[in-house]
């Protein structure tokens, strides 16, 4: 199976980059940036593609790895041009997108699927070096997607399958725990600068304790992981903090905090705070703010 790109950005690089070093042929790559395209062809030793229609030719799976926005506008052209046919398998690597975007080349007889890597993609090299430990899912109906699944048989990755119908939440939880915790930590900082350390000292700082709570979760589950004054029911804490924010110029701050405190009680109230008297003085507390 030779595997060709539309599109040549950190994902389709990396991966074909990847992909080589486990032995699976790249066939070639297509970018409307010069420099891209010639950067991804130096990295996985194929070849600068003149256009889409020609990674297709030399190609039996085709990655259209554009912007989301772009895929499907990819997709028809190529179909318009005849480019694609039953001897292909045509994917995308979108998160949020099922496999019907590619609805026109389904038709002239390919194999359509989405294969979406759960890792982010901000450094080349950096996701180059995590892509041995990261999960795949794949979507899509067709019996022929086996050859997909072979790969990544071949370069070890744990996969599942995904229905079509599911890919929205999917990609959802995806956000929620990788650019939504971006978003966590921005706070977190913003308030430890508040006690005069610097946020980029201070995340170092506060790795450990990161790193200790992911592997917690890992080890026993999101509830049984709770730490801190609202596991314990600590109420007189959980005041002291909202009186720390009580500056106008922190409100946004606070309600932050307090928003994300009444989840966190919703989930230590699942196991690790048994307690309802100091679970509801919790919960007046942070009403109250």
């Amino acid at each position: 199976m030779h595997i060709g790109f539309i599109g040549a950005g950190k994902v389709a690089t990396a991966f074909g980059r990847y992909l080589r070093t486990c032995g699976v042929a790249i066939s070639g790559y297509f970018d409307h940036h010069a420099d891209k395209v010639a950067h991804a062809c130096r990295g996985t030793h194929s070849r600068i593609c003149r256009d889409a229609a020609e990674v297709a030719a030399i190609s039996d799976i085709v990655l259209i790895t554009t912007r989301d926005d772009q895929i499907q506008g990819v997709c028809e052209a190529l179909c318009r041009d005849a480019a694609v046919g039953p001897q292909h398998l045509v994917g995308h690597m979108s998160g949020a997108h099922a496999s019907s975007i590619l609805v026109d080349a389904e038709r002239l007889g390919a194999a359509v699927f989405s294969l979406h890597p759960l890792q982010a993609f901000a450094q080349e090299d950096k996701a180059l070096a995590d892509l041995p430990h990261t999960y795949f899912s794949i979507e899509g109906n067709d019996a022929r997607l086996k050859a997909v699944e072979k790969i990544l048989e071949k370069t070890g990755n744990r996969h599942f399958r995904i229905r079509p119908e599911d890919k929205k939440c999917y990609h959802l939880a995806a956000c929620v725990v990788s650019n939504y915790l971006v978003t966590l930590m921005a706070y977190g900082m913003a308030a430890l600068e508040q006690s005069g350390i610097r946020p980029k000292e201070g995340f170092q700082a506060m790795m450990p304790l990161i790193q200790g709570t992911l592997a917690n979760i890992a080890e026993v589950g999101s509830a049984k992981a709770l730490t801190g004054p609202i596991a314990r029911g600590d109420v007189s804490t959980v005041r002291h903090h909202l009186e720390a924010l009580s500056r106008p110029e922190l409100s946004e701050l606070k309600a932050f905090y307090t928003y994300l405190g009444e989840k966190t009680l919703d989930l230590a109230r699942q196991d690790v705070l048994q307690d309802l008297s100091k679970a509801d003085a919790v919960a007046q507390a942070l009403k109250k703010g």
